[in-house]
C-alpha cells in the first residue's frame, strides 16, 4: 500500500489537507483521517489523491472491498495516478479481482506508456494467470475469503463440523487456499489424528512456505507423532529462502516433548 509519492499529478485542490491526512493515517488516527478525508471530497469531489487515501483507510481497518472501491474511484478520475494504480493491483489480489483491474491498468498505459513500474505489474500479471495469486507479492498480502473468515470463527467457537463443511467449501469454490488448509489441519489435530494435520499443514506450506503461524502448527502435530525431524528439516530449508521466518527460529531449536505437544490453532 502506498500514499501520494512524488510522481507527477496534475494541480490539485487541498494538498496540505490530503498530506495531513496522510500523516493522521501513518499516525493510526483513522477517524481523524476520515473526517478531513470527507471534508475534502466535501469541497472537491474528483480529488483522486482523497479517494487513494480514503482506500488507505479502509486496507487498514481491513475492509478490503471498500478499499477496492476508493482506489478504483481514484484511478478512474486520475489514470496516470501510480500509486492508486498499485493499490488497486494490491486490492486485487486481496480479493482475487485481477482481473478487474487489469483493464484499469491496460487504460493508464494506453494514456501514460511511461508508466514503467505499472506496465511491469500489468504484464506479470497477464503471463501468471491465476497463478498470480500464489506470487510471492500476493503471499505478502494474503487474499481475503469471507468464507475463509466464517470457517476461522465457526471453529474459534468448537464448531468443528460447520469449520470443516466451510473450510473445503471455500477449497472448492475459491480454489485451493494454504488457510483453508491449515484449517483442515487444526481440525485434524483437535480430532486427535495427528498424522493427517501433518499432510494438510504441509499442503499449506506448499501453497504458501512464508507463513510463520503454520510452520508452528505443523511443529506441534509433528511433536505429538515423532516426527519433529520432518518439520525441522522443511522448516530450515524454508528458512533459507524466506527471511522472515527467523522471528520463530528459536522454536524450531528447541527440545520437544513428543509427548507433551501444543494445540495448534488457526493464527
Amino acid at each position: 500500500m502506498v500514499t501520494e509519492t512524488s510522481a507527477t499529478l496534475p494541480v490539485e485542490k487541498f494538498i496540505e489537507k490530503n498530506q495531513l491526512a496522510e500523516h493522521l493515517i501513518a499516525s493510526g488516527d483513522l477517524p481523524g483521517a476520515s473526517a478531513l478525508l470527507v471534508d475534502i471530497l466535501d469541497g472537491d469531489a474528483a480529488n483522486s489523491r482523497a479517494y487513494n487515501n480514503l482506500g488507505m483507510v479502509c486496507w487498514a481497518r481491513k475492509e478490503w472491498e471498500d478499499a477496492f472501491e476508493m482506489f478504483r474511484k481514484s484511478a478512474t478520475l486520475q489514470p496516470g495516478y501510480a500509486d492508486a494504480l498499485v493499490n488497486l493491483f494490491d486490492a486485487g489480489l486481496k480479493l482475487r479481482r485481477v482481473a478487474e483491474v487489469l483493464p484499469v491498468l491496460d487504460r493508464a498505459l494506453l494514456l501514460d506508456p511511461d508508466l514503467t513500474g505499472i506496465r511491469a505489474i500489468r504484464d506479470q500479471a497477464a503471463d501468471l494467470g491465476d497463478s498470480v495469486y500464489r506470487s510471492d507479492r500476493a503471499l505478502r498480502i494474503g487474499c481475503y475469503s469471507a468464507i475463509i473468515e466464517e470457517a476461522t470463527r465457526e471453529l474459534e467457537a468448537g464448531n468443528e463440523s460447520k469449520a470443516l463443511e466451510l473450510f473445503l467449501k471455500s477449497n472448492d469454490k475459491e480454489g485451493r487456499s494454504a488457510a483453508a488448509y491449515c484449517g483442515l489441519g487444526v481440525i485434524s489435530f483437535y480430532q486427535n489424528r495427528p498424522e493427517d494435520a501433518i499432510s494438510l499443514f504441509l499442503e499449506s506450506i506448499r501453497l504458501d512456505p512464508t507463513d510463520p503461524d503454520t510452520f508452528l502448527n505443523l511443529l506441534e502435530s509433528a511433536a505429538a507423532c515423532g516426527k519433529t525431524a520432518l518439520a525441522r528439516e522443511l522448516f530450515d530449508r524454508c528458512r533459507r529462502e524466506y527471511p522472515e521466518l527467523d522471528g520463530i527460529a528459536a522454536e524450531f531449536e528447541m527440545p520437544v516433548n513428543n509427548t507433551q505437544a501444543g494445540i495448534p490453532t488457526i493464527r
